[in-house]
């Protein structure tokens, strides 16, 4: 829910790799050991040409599964993810960009914390991303980022905000020599 999963996506692919590698092996190995025999067995064969128009519909069939599955695929590939306004009482309104900017602001008074990056998710959620300064007390960090969420999470009036927090560390300022 707080991070878009690409498990689906990564599953599908890699299924379809591995079949196509055993596919593209089984053909290899035939091919190298030269044997003068059908792919598939001749009953098997026999009996696909004895019901040719079931066999014709099933590939068809699978085919146009093959298809739909693949623009679906594609098309939750290609959707970008949604960052919600949210009803408050009496009818107002927050955008996703307002919470976020307040979110950041906030964050970045953390003490250690150089930067932050807020994005409103789901319904509400929020993924922040803190860049910390060389030699942050993360555990402190960590302490104030909850008093952040807490003012959130008051502000907004609902007892749980999900939250997914990566913290990066600063890379060290370069040093010149002389």
């Amino acid at each position: 829910m707080i991070a878009r999963s690409y498990r689906l996506e990564r599953v599908c692919a890699a299924t379809l790799g591995l079949v196509a590698l055993l596919v593209g092996g089984g053909a290899l190995a035939l091919h190298l050991a030269r044997v003068d025999r059908p792919v598939l067995d001749p009953d098997v064969l026999d009996r696909l040409r004895d019901h040719l128009l079931a066999t014709r519909l099933a590939a068809l069939l699978l085919g146009l599964l093959l298809v739909v599955v693949g623009l679906w695929w594609a098309w939750r590939a290609v959707t970008p993810e949604k960052h919600p306004d949210l009803d408050l009482a009496d009818g107002v309104v927050v955008t996703s960009d307002a919470l976020a900017d307040a979110v950041r602001a906030d964050a970045e008074q953390v003490d250690g914390v150089s930067s932050a990056a807020v994005k409103v998710i789901g319904e509400p959620a929020l993924r922040l991303k803190l860049t910390l300064r060389q030699g942050a007390d993360v555990r402190a960090v960590w302490q104030e980022l909850d008093g952040v969420l807490g003012r959130a999470r008051e502000a907004l009036g609902v007892r749980v905000l999900p939250a997914a927090v990566r913290l990066d560390l600063a890379a060290r300022d370069r040093q010149r020599v002389r």
